[in-house]
């Protein structure tokens, strides 16, 4: 009996996040994000991010002590783990994403292999 209950507790929780992942991972993005930490090591970052229900999104880019704003579609694709911005006039910004259910922390990494984290704002 303690056996089953030891192999059934870790299966029950790999499910509820498969279950979670596959019942809309958009819905975990949706809502305001702030860069937490602020990197120090990057020349530019998303500073703030905001994702709507609709896949719009819009981001503050930091590059220094200057920032940019822009504007467009995303998609948050492969259970979760890319994340595609498009703006229009602009190359597609592509991420490695890992959406951290506990933190409700996003960490991206781009095609630099540096991670930015970004955490949810209430």
């Amino acid at each position: 009996m303690n056996a089953l209950l030891r192999f059934r507790t870790p299966v029950m929780a790999i499910l509820v996040v498969v279950v979670a992942m596959a019942a809309g991972c958009n819905g975990a993005l949706v809502g305001s994000w702030k860069a937490d930490p602020e990197p120090k090591d990057m020349p530019a970052y998303i500073s703030t991010a905001s994702f709507k229900n609709d896949n719009t999104y819009t981001v503050v880019e930091k590059k220094g002590e200057a920032t940019d704003k822009f504007a467009g579609t995303y998609e948050f694709t492969n259970l979760g783990t890319t994340l595609k911005l498009k703006s229009p006039g602009k190359p597609d910004r592509v991420y490695k994403a890992m959406y951290v259910m506990f933190g409700n922390k996003l960490e991206l990494t781009g095609n630099d292999n540096k991670k930015l984290t970004l955490k949810k704002q209430p």
